[in-house]
């Protein structure tokens, strides 16, 4: 019986160790295809994944015309989804000029007028699912921080995030159905000096999405948050370029994250597009790191 036992688990472990080999197989090739699609400019509306969980689905994005933003955009309408892109000025208008089921949305995520014209309800019937993209960053102490720089802060990353949220979450929960996530930062998790108001901010979006979470979950609709840290972005750029050394804040912020890198777009579209699926139907109220192991340390 012993043998018999030793060989069944012998067996077991293999099996295992095969599944796995698989897995790791198929994150490689999905990461290399999601890096290629996001770094070229593609004008189709294909899936290099293979997934089209968004078929016949619609979403908004805010902040949707670079960074984050965008390739969350890009990922979700190569898996089928007709998504509505919210930014500044004609910033979304120029990103998806000729674009395939892409709309723009000129939208200050300040203005509640504006938040409640662009839920876009009449125009495509319902809003499937809803990431707040939109964010600013100002550095400044506690003490250093002018009252007008906190409020400009605050007023878009959690403000705005507030008012997308109130005015879809209505329609959601009326068709018991749909999902949000929140784009909020590993500042929302840790403290970080010089970022008085963006932690502030960040930290009311990470609880900002419990609280909606709980409200919404009886209804049927998600509510669930991603925090990345270092991500190649226009942002991150601007911040590396206004140091006077920007080569070497460039390495430094690459070595605070585990990894040793910074991460791309790409690498946060892809948990986004996870949370915002059906794949995802028994995850709410989560707050997820996705820094490159930044938040362990």
């Amino acid at each position: 019986m012993g043998r018999l036992r030793s060989e069944g688990r012998l067996k077991t472990f293999y099996y295992v160790i095969f599944l796995l080999a698989i897995f790791v197989s198929i994150e490689k090739r999905s990461c290399y295809k999601a890096d290629t699609m996001v770094s070229a400019h593609s004008k189709k509306a294909e899936s290099p994944w293979g997934l089209k969980r968004y078929e016949g689905r619609v979403a908004l994005v805010t902040g949707a015309a670079s960074g984050i933003g965008w390739a969350v955009a890009l990922r979700l309408r190569a898996e089928g989804a007709h998504v509505w892109l919210a930014d500044l000025g004609d910033r979304a208008k120029t990103a998806c000029a000729g674009e395939e089921m892409m709309s723009p949305l000129s939208i200050d995520v300040r203005d509640e007028t504006a938040v409640i014209s662009a839920t876009v309800i009449e125009s495509s019937g319902h809003i499937d699912a809803l990431v707040n993209c939109a964010g600013i960053v100002l550095e400044g102490s506690a003490q250093a921080t002018s009252l007008t720089d906190w409020e400009r802060v605050l007023a878009v990353n959690l403000t705005g995030t507030f008012l997308m949220t109130r005015h879809v979450l209505p329609h959601m929960i009326a068709r018991r159905s749909g999902a949000i996530v929140n784009i909020g930062s590993d500042a929302a998790l840790v403290g970080q000096r010089n970022q008085a108001a963006y932690c502030a901010s960040k930290g009311g979006v990470a609880q900002l999405t419990r609280a909606a979470a709980l409200d919404a979950a009886p209804f049927g609709v998600r509510v669930n948050c991603v925090c990345p840290c270092f991500v190649d972005t226009p942002m991150l750029s601007a911040w590396i370029n206004s140091s006077s050394n920007p080569e070497e804040a460039r390495r430094e912020a690459a070595a605070t994250q585990p990894l040793g890198r910074i991460g791309s777009p790409a690498e946060i579209a892809a948990p986004v597009a996870f949370l915002c699926s059906e794949e995802a139907s028994f995850v709410t109220a989560v707050v997820l790191p996705v820094d490159g192991g930044a938040t362990a340390q």
